[in-house]
């Protein structure tokens, strides 16, 4: 079983990296402003010396946690080789200093020998690359000829095949004081591209220096659990599709940088890594294509941009296609793995150069948003570029604590939430701006109800008084003074009781319980037939024989409205009504050849006419008033129809 940490008095392990949730986010800056600092890109040389075959590398407190690739040999070979042929290639060796490379399909060995000139006889070899698929080590004592298998591990290896627990390979070097030790590494990385950063620590500086490793990681993941979290809690209350997406595309990114650093084979998985070769290609498909769909969410590319739509749902198809065939046959993607991840590659590419476009041609609708995804994508484009370089050999990845891809993602993430957010308080702002609208609209309706209702008390007082009142009077004075004879008598009561029916079907039109709405508007024109001079003609076609209550109550007090309106208003000599059924909707026409107004009658003109529109609201109606001065007035309603 391999051992937490190396030291002669076991120092308390590092907690595992869900320890540093508990930091707060302003850590995080904190940390990544010190990052360089803490992990220089230069090797820190004082004490080291070359020498042929091999480089000498003196171990004391100068050479403490440097980096020793600028002077140690690197040879390869397409064979395995022994550490004694290793030993003696190095005589024809001139390379030093390089540790990383394009696609190889070599074993790459190094050698060099260790002077402990230290008080301590227990040293750490790490080389920080967690996806190395084979690293082994052999040592020769100075006072022996044969070599020591020590280390035989590698990401194909169960991780528990390590001498020391961590997510690289730091590998324990058991140095007597004041002597010298030949060391033979072989590294394998063929069938992609090679980094092999190599560090010596002491037991003491290695383990202050994983301490902070480990909170750093802590804090860094424990963002992006925030961040989900956040995430996740607005699309379940929101319901909207893009924070779907933006969820899987950020969990798909910390699984895959938690992959790569080497932690999930330290805590997920540790008998084989052959999951997380799985899972770091899975993760890069669902990265790319939830990323595609993301921007189509975030940017409405389907209605805005329709060229740019078809481009990232075509990287989208092709991802899938990829994936598809990487699926069904593994082993021949394995043999052209080169072409396939240019590719790969370049569907990346297109998405974040296409994503950019996009944002910049979204600055005229919505800047902020836009700026927002301009930010986190050009951290990730710059990131992916030297991510390529790297895999080609150009550049190195893992000389430090963070590898470029994974402080790219690590603020692309920041900024997308940031826009994210941003959105949402644009989606709350325009949501309180339409309920104080809605609020208005319902307090002017509310206006509008209270001073009809206040028009029609009035009208009925007045009627009730000027006729109905006025009459009753002058039949009482009558019958006292008995100027009318019975027949007289009962003629002005019959007056009088046709007064009051007219007023109560101008209250509650007749028959709304027992009568269609076409037989309702019959009845309703009939009576204004009798005491107008207006010529009233109507016609039904094709009205359904069943219509809710609430339908045949409100059109026949439009109609009733819009025969007062002619009556008072209009000077009209003719008059006609129409109502007509189709399949999904009734249409109520309304038209006069009165004086008219001049053009489209505005909301608010008259109560009569907001009276008329507020009961077209209640049935979710369009409602139409036009006019041209000398040629009447034409109202439409258009009432929908729902099916049963």
């Amino acid at each position: 079983m391999p051992t937490p940490m190396i030291s002669p008095d076991p120092p308390a392990a590092p907690g595992p990296v869900f320890s540093g949730l508990i930091a707060t986010l302003l850590l995080l800056f904190g940390w990544c402003g010190v990052l360089f600092a803490a992990n220089p890109a230069q090797d820190v040389l004082s004490g080291l010396q070359a020498a042929h075959p091999t480089a000498r590398i003196s171990l004391n407190p100068s050479a403490d946690g440097s980096r020793v690739n600028d002077i140690i040999k690197v040879d390869t070979s397409t064979a395995m080789l022994t550490p004694d042929q290793v030993w003696e290639r190095m005589h024809d060796v001139d390379i030093t200093g390089g540790y990383y490379e394009g696609f190889t399909q070599e074993f790459h060995w190094l050698a060099f020998t260790l002077d402990n000139n230290s008080e301590s006889d227990i040293w750490l070899l790490e080389i920080t690359n967690p996806h190395l698929n084979g690293v082994k080590m052999w040592i020769r004592p100075a006072e022996t000829v044969h070599w020591q298998l020590t280390d035989s591990t590698g990401r194909n290896a169960d991780f528990y095949s390590r001498r020391v627990s961590h997510y690289n390979y730091a590998m324990r070097l058991d140095l007597p004081l004041e002597s010298s030790t030949d060391v033979v590494l072989m590294l394998d990385k063929r069938g992609s591209s090679i980094s092999y950063p190599i560090r010596v620590w002491s037991i003491s500086a290695f383990n202050r220096a994983q301490q902070k490793n480990y909170i750093l990681y802590g804090v860094y993941f424990g963002v992006f659990a925030i961040i989900l979290l956040v995430i996740a809690s607005t699309y379940i209350f929101s319901q909207r599709i893009v924070f779907l997406w933006y969820f899987l595309y950020a969990a798909s990114v910390a699984v895959f940088v938690f992959n790569d650093i080497g932690l999930a084979h330290q805590y997920l998985y540790p008998g084989s890594d052959s999951i997380g070769s799985l899972m770091r290609v899975g993760m890069t498909y669902l990265m790319v294509l939830s990323f595609n769909l993301f921007t189509i969410s975030y940017f409405q590319t389907k209605t805005l941009f329709r060229k740019s739509h078809w481009i990232l749902s075509g990287v989208c198809a092709g991802v899938m296609l990829h994936a598809g065939l990487y699926l069904i046959i593994s082993s021949w993607f394995r043999t052209n793995i080169t072409p396939l991840l240019f590719v790969l590659y370049a569907m990346v590419i297109i998405s974040i150069l296409t994503a950019l476009v996009v944002a910049f041609l979204y600055v005229k609708r919505d800047r902020y948003p836009a700026y927002f995804f301009i930010a986190a994508f050009g951290f990730i484009f710059l990131a992916s570029f030297v991510f390529l370089l790297g895999e080609f050999g150009v550049v190195d990845q893992f000389g430090y604590l963070f590898t470029p891809i994974q402080l790219g993602y690590a603020a692309e993430i920041i900024f997308l939430s940031g826009g994210l957010a941003w959105q949402v308080r644009s989606v709350e702002k325009s949501k309180i701006a339409l309920n104080e609208r809605i609020a208005r609209l319902e307090t002017e309706n509310l206006r509008a109800f209270i001073d009809g209702t206040e028009e029609e008390r009035n009208r009925v007082a007045m009627d009730l008084h000027d006729s109905i009142g006025n009459r009753l009077a002058q039949l009482k004075r009558s019958m006292e003074k008995e100027r009318m004879n019975p027949l007289q008598q009962q003629h002005e009561i019959s007056g009088i009781i046709a007064a009051v029916r007219q007023l109560s079907h101008r209250l509650t039109p007749p028959g709304v319980e027992f009568f269609s709405l076409e037989e309702q508007i019959q009845q309703l024109v009939e009576a204004a037939r009798k005491d107008s001079k207006v010529t009233y003609e109507f016609q039904a076609v094709d009205v359904p024989d069943e219509l809710p209550k609430d339908i045949r109550l409100q059109l026949s007090r439009i109609v009733q409205e819009g025969i007062q309106n002619i009556e008072k208003h209009s000077n009209a000599t003719r008059a006609e009504i129409q109502l007509i059924g189709h399949p999904d909707e009734l249409v109520l026409t309304l038209e006069d050849d009165g004086v008219g107004v001049q053009g489209e009658i505005p909301s608010g003109k008259g109560i009569g006419m907001e009276n008329i529109r507020r009961r077209a609201v209640f049935m979710d109606a369009l409602v139409a008033f036009t006019s041209q001065p000398g040629q009447g007035m034409q109202l439409m309603v258009t009432v929908p129809l729902k099916k049963q």
